[in-house]
């Protein structure tokens, strides 16, 4: 039986772009599966949905949008029912004043209009979007609507008991935050941060600007938007979250750092440190989540090769040595530093550490918190340190010359000192303490191991996706046979569990014993070369074989590697 053919389809007639009798059957076809027209041309392969979707948008007269390049973060929610974006394949860009901006594959379709404009109580404006990239983006924003929407439950179910601030390092004050009005605002603020800790997050970044005022979360080492709450609140909850950590509210012209503790209702303490920032148009404020939960000090969780671990055990086990941890900020030095610490803890060993902060709290270990304003700077409290008969020492960072002569001395008489650096390789760091001032004989015989590293996001076991790369690109990028023979590799998908593919952390690492022969390049000078090709015919894994290792046996992803090596 022969349809009419109108509209949409007569375009695509016109055009020559499917002939009439395919057209007509996929209308008749689209009608009785009640799929759109759009829909059922593209998962039948009549057309392809990147010459459909222009069409479309010059026959509606609408605009097109590529939905690969649009944050999906920025979707509302709750202003169309999840139902109605299922069965209409819609999806709600935008929602201002009395309008609501949808992206869809095929605006003809009048009924989803109309029923989602009465649902919404907004007029609809359509844009157009190809058809299989709407699918994908629709998924993506339902999952990320259902893991808001369990996170949210589960807080608002526990919000009235679930926070309270801890006495033991407050003043007075530690009694009127726990008894503070319960205002929109505390609880806005409160909810925040059990939905960070809900989700693993170690940062909140509240963040002003002349429009605009975004909170981000840092997951996994990556930040993402969460919400924008009024530009006008950005004096109230700098001021609040001021209050929370015991800094000067009328003070906005100068940066400030304080910490706060809070207990959940699982008796479990989680400390907070936070950062005010005097930015153009208003204070930003850095919150860092230090969560007990989120710190595995096993050795064996870091991902450290099997050779690696054996060579930093090794190292571990020396009555004295330097052990240097470098790398740039937030690459996971410290949780390194105190893995090796967990390990050598015992009733025989006196360990005390100096921090700036203290980030991890151990029971057996002396940890000393630096504090400029009373004079204890880290050459001071080393200082300190050094008198109180110690064994083992960590120091949070090596920062000037000072601090770095003191260390190497007490590696030089009986102590295992552990610290850290901010470069990015081995060889770097050994440049970088010649620089500020350290002999290099110093240098030969003080240090016995450099660990090198970066955290990576870890690919979600529940929905990595394997890949078929080819043998020559593989190559090209460093992954050969002798490094893994048989190379597996995967890509993120996402799903419910994590959303965007990824889901914890692990390490890359450089692990490299200084041996007699490393001494002597040290002793000589030698730079970055002669240290790589040391590295080499030891067959010591730099960052970026250690990344490509990982993509090997499907830890992590080929685009994870190249971002971080």
């Amino acid at each position: 039986m022969a349809v009419k053919i109108v509209g949409l389809a007569r375009r695509l007639v016109t055009e020559k772009l499917v002939d009439d009798a395919n057209v007509q059957q996929a209308v008749l076809q689209a009608n009785r599966q009640d799929k759109s027209l759009a829909h059922y041309l593209v998962r039948s392969k009549l057309i392809g949905q990147s010459a459909l979707a222009v069409t479309t948008s010059d026959e509606f007269q609408l605009p097109l949008i590529d939905i690969d390049r649009f944050d999906l973060s920025l979707c509302p929610v709750d202003v169309v029912d999840t139902d109605l974006v299922r069965k209409h394949r819609i999806l709600p860009l935008s929602a201002n004043g009395k309008r609501l901006c949808v992206a869809t594959s095929y605006p003809g379709d009048l009924i989803a209009i109309e029923e989602i404009a009465f649902h919404s109580g907004l007029k609809v404006e359509m844009i157009v979007a190809e058809d299989s990239k709407l699918d994908s983006a629709i998924n993506q924003y339902l999952q990320l609507i259902s893991r808001s929407y369990s996170t949210k439950t589960a807080i608002d179910s526990k919000l009235e008991d679930e926070i309270s601030f801890d006495s033991s390092d407050r003043s007075k004050s530690a009694e009127e935050l726990n008894t503070f009005d319960e205002t929109p605002l505390v609880r806005f603020i409160n909810n925040l941060l059990l939905e960070a800790i809900a989700l693993g997050a170690s940062d909140i970044h509240f963040e002003p600007y002349e429009s605009v005022y975004r909170i981000r979360f840092r997951i996994d080492g990556l930040l993402q938007e969460m919400t924008r709450p009024p530009v006008k609140l950005t004096a109230r909850l700098a001021s609040r979250i001021k209050i929370m950590a015991h800094l000067n509210i009328a003070e906005k012209r100068a940066p400030q750092d304080g910490r706060f503790r809070i207990r959940l209702a699982s008796k479990r303490a989680i400390d907070i440190r936070v950062s005010s920032l005097p930015t153009l148009w208003g204070e930003k404020i850095v919150m860092r989540i230090l969560d007990p939960l989120n710190t595995d000090l096993n050795l064996d969780a870091l991902g450290m090769e099997p050779r690696q671990k054996d060579a930093y055990l090794k190292a571990l086990q020396k009555q004295q040595g330097l052990i240097l941890v470098t790398g740039p900020t937030g690459s996971g030095k410290s949780l390194t530093l105190y893995s090796g610490l967990s390990r050598l803890n015992a009733n025989s060993k006196n360990i005390s550490t100096v921090e700036d902060p203290v980030e991890i709290t151990i029971k057996g270990i002396n940890q000393l918190a630096v504090n400029a304003k009373v004079g204890a700077s880290f050459s001071g409290a080393l200082r300190a340190i050094l008198r109180q008969d110690p064994d083992i020492i960590m120091l949070g960072e090596i920062r000037d010359l000072e601090t770095a002569e003191i260390v190497v001395r007490a590696a030089q008489t009986g102590h295992l000192v552990l610290t850290t650096l901010h470069t990015l390789s081995a060889a770097a760091s050994l440049n970088r303490l010649r620089d500020i001032g350290i002999p290099r004989y110093n240098l030969a015989s003080t240090i016995s191991l450099i660990v090198a590293q970066r955290l990576a996001r870890r690919l979600c076991e529940n929905c990595k996706e394997a890949v078929e790369i080819p043998e020559k690109a593989l190559i090209e990028q460093g992954l050969t046979a002798e490094l893994h023979p048989n190379p597996l590799t995967f890509r993120a998908k996402g799903c419910s569990d994590c959303g965007n593919g990824f889901q914890g952390r692990i390490g890359f690492y450089e692990v490299v014993p200084v041996s007699e022969s490393l001494s002597r390049i040290i002793m000589e000078g030698g730079r970055t070369q002669r240290f790589r090709k040391h590295m080499r015919k030891r067959r010591l894994l730099d960052l970026r074989a250690a990344a490509l290792l990982k993509v090997a046996q499907g830890l992590t992803s080929l685009e994870e590697a190249n971002r971080l090596t």
